[in-house]
């Protein structure tokens, strides 16, 4: 766009023009790494100059230099927003009443489980499919696997197909706390769930619309993502706790991986969970 706008050659356009659209980028606001990816994106078709490629010329470099000094990468360190929380108020009304309160709140209640109790990215959860075999409830889980068609971010053999396993919490519960704890149990929320939508279902895939102009459709990504940010910021809504900063659905894997790690789970687990190669990932600050 920005080389049919300026009427210049994308192969071949000199260095200068290309700092000009970068710069352009970074009065934008936009962060250092994503101008890094721009330019590693053009320096892929660019045919370069005097046979050195785009991310190694000079003045390329020291402008990559240049915006990461003056935008560093920040990282927050304090959790956007509290599990404990959300769950907290996740077995009271109206969230609770799953069997008869607002198919929105049913579904919102539902993937939020899901997605925290698996810590898997929302490309993950679109592919989920609610058919045996790649949705079977067991007495003490649930197994579940994405469509056979899904390609995993992390493209390895162990990623490929992987099993989702979910435990059940406490379906013979003793005491008030156990009691707590099955109603946030997976298992008996993908139950409501399942049969709250059979009724108009027209697709296998897990989550589908109850709008009335996709209603049964499988839904989309971006469709997921907005519903994970809404459930969390209606739970605080509800409550009158303002959220201390912007939520971001990609944020309930590191919030749940981080409470994985606070209950001291091992660090295999929570990389096999999260679909990490290894914990660099997790702990790089």
């Amino acid at each position: 766009m920005w080389a049919t706008d300026n009427q210049v050659d994308p192969l071949s356009v000199p260095i200068h023009s290309i700092l000009e659209f970068l710069s352009k980028l970074f009065h934008e606001c936009t962060a250092a790494s994503t101008i890094k990816v721009q330019l590693a994106a053009i320096s892929n078709y660019h045919l370069g100059e005097n046979g050195s490629s785009l991310m190694s010329h000079k003045l390329c470099r020291a402008f990559l230099k240049g915006t990461a000094m003056i935008r560093p990468p920040y990282k927050n360190l304090t959790p956007p927003w509290s599990l404990y929380f959300i769950l907290t108020n996740m077995i009271r009304s109206p969230s609770e009443a799953s069997a008869t309160c607002n198919l929105k709140v049913v579904s919102w209640k539902t993937l939020f489980l899901v997605a925290t109790t698996s810590a898997r990215r929302v490309s993950e959860l679109q592919a989920l499919l609610s058919k045996h075999p790649y949705l079977i409830c067991h007495k003490d889980r649930v197994s579940l696997l994405t469509s056979p068609s899904f390609l995993p971010k992390v493209m390895s053999e162990s990623n490929l197909n992987q099993i989702i396993e979910l435990p059940v919490f406490f379906p013979n519960y003793q005491n008030k706390d156990e009691y707590s704890l099955y109603l946030l149990d997976v298992h008996r929320q993908l139950h409501f769930y399942l049969y709250r939508t059979s009724q108009f279902r027209k697709s296998d895939q897990l989550f589908v619309s109850n709008s009335e102009t996709r209603k049964g459709l499988p839904f989309l990504k971006v469709t997921l993502s907005r519903w994970l940010t809404l459930c969390i910021s209606y739970t605080h809504s509800s409550k009158s706790k303002p959220l201390p900063f912007p939520v971001k659905a990609h944020s309930t894997r590191s919030v749940a991986t981080s409470a994985a790690f606070q209950a001291r789970l091992s660090w295999d687990i929570i990389c096999a969970a999260a679909t990490w190669a290894k914990p660099h990932t997790f702990i790089t600050c």
